[in-house]
């Protein structure tokens, strides 16, 4: 695809005969600061304060070519534009331009899907965020045995503002490999940070400032030990925390009154209690 150059060829001829005179210039000046300085040297009719302007004329037309030469190597560039071409092979997914289509620069007139491995793109909610290069499952929408494994390339850094989610792009194997483009993809991912969430009261939890833990009780001795957690969601009644097995009772109310060592007693269960 092609731009129409005819306007940026007559501004690349403008900006090279602004080169042309601005080495005339050049030229020109560095006569007269040459003729000026032989003139001092021998003591002539010339003056210093005439050969400093002279000099001064010398130094503004060397900038001037430097930048007259500095613009026709910008214009000279834009030329090279014209031509757009892909930064790698691909097929044309979609075409926004038509033509004689008047179009701004960093407009976009082509949508192209490089060539290689098909790439699933899914838009994760903020309390997931699973490790670049990690694995997850693949299956086409429709379709009978497409499906495999799929690897995250890349997850973007800020959420979407409106929606507030993070784009993910997964690099799809197997048979999902062989999708057609613009198919709908399921990516199953195992959270395994949730997998070992426990769900505990949240008056069990006690947060001091300096620390954050629930009190475990040992069966045995029925006394309570200090457990350091890690908050990863907060409900209604209850949180979920790591640090802790599933199976190990807790200290329900009053975290703020223990200390380790306390004996605790565990109240009975009543079946059908309101």
């Amino acid at each position: 695809m092609r731009v129409d150059e005819a306007d940026l060829q007559l501004a690349l001829t403008a900006r090279l005969n602004a080169v042309t005179a601005a080495r005339a210039v050049l030229i020109q000046a560095q006569a007269d600061e040459k003729r000026y300085a032989t003139l001092v040297k021998n003591g002539l009719a010339a003056t210093p304060q005439r050969y400093e302007q002279a000099k001064a004329a010398l130094d503004t037309a060397t900038a001037q070519l430097a930048a007259a030469q500095a613009e026709a190597e910008v214009a000279e560039n834009a030329t090279r534009y014209t031509t757009l071409l892909a930064d790698s092979d691909g097929t044309v997914v979609e075409t926004l331009g038509d033509p004689g289509q008047v179009v701004a620069a960093g407009q976009t007139v082509v949508r192209l899907a490089k060539a290689g491995p098909r790439e699933a793109v899914v838009w994760l909610p903020e309390t997931l965020r699973p490790e670049v290069g990690s694995e997850a499952q693949a299956s086409v929408y429709g379709s009978n045995g497409l499906s495999g494994n799929a690897r995250l390339r890349q997850i973007s850094d800020s959420a979407d503002p409106q929606t507030r989610t993070y784009e993910a792009r997964y690099v799809l194997d197997g048979n999902a490999g062989s999708a057609p483009l613009g198919s709908t993809v399921t990516i199953r991912i195992q959270d395994v940070d949730r997998q070992s969430e426990v769900s505990v009261p949240v008056g069990s939890i006690l947060d001091d400032g300096s620390r954050t833990g629930v009190w475990v009780i040992d069966r045995t001795s029925s006394s309570v030990k200090f457990t350091p957690i890690d908050v990863k969601r907060i409900g209604e009644e209850n949180a979920f925390v790591t640090g802790i097995e599933v199976g190990q009772q807790v200290v329900a109310l009053g975290a703020h009154l223990l200390e380790n060592g306390t004996t605790v007693r565990v109240a009975a269960q009543q079946e059908g209690a309101e």
